[in-house]
């Protein structure tokens, strides 16, 4: 038997969350509550780690997918 392997699910990020995952990522202070943030952390893009709030490596991979131009249509996660 063959293992398949899961179907990667394309992930597009609204304008909010993106500002919310480069301000993370630019270590920007963050507000003690944040919706936007608590989605993302949900998505598994960014962690808490003490009071700080972390980008994961599937979050860096996001970020900078998003940078990129030719691939502004999305990111497969």
């Amino acid at each position: 038997m063959t293992d398949k392997k899961p179907k990667l699910k394309l992930l597009t990020l609204s304008q909010p969350q993106r500002a919310c995952l480069e301000g993370i990522s630019n270590r920007r202070p963050q507000l003690p509550t944040d919706p936007i943030r608590d989605e993302l952390a949900a998505l598994g893009l960014v962690a808490q780690q003490g009071a700080k709030w972390t980008l994961t490596p599937t979050g860096k991979k996001v970020l900078a997918a998003g940078s990129n131009r030719r691939n502004a249509g999305g990111f497969s996660v």
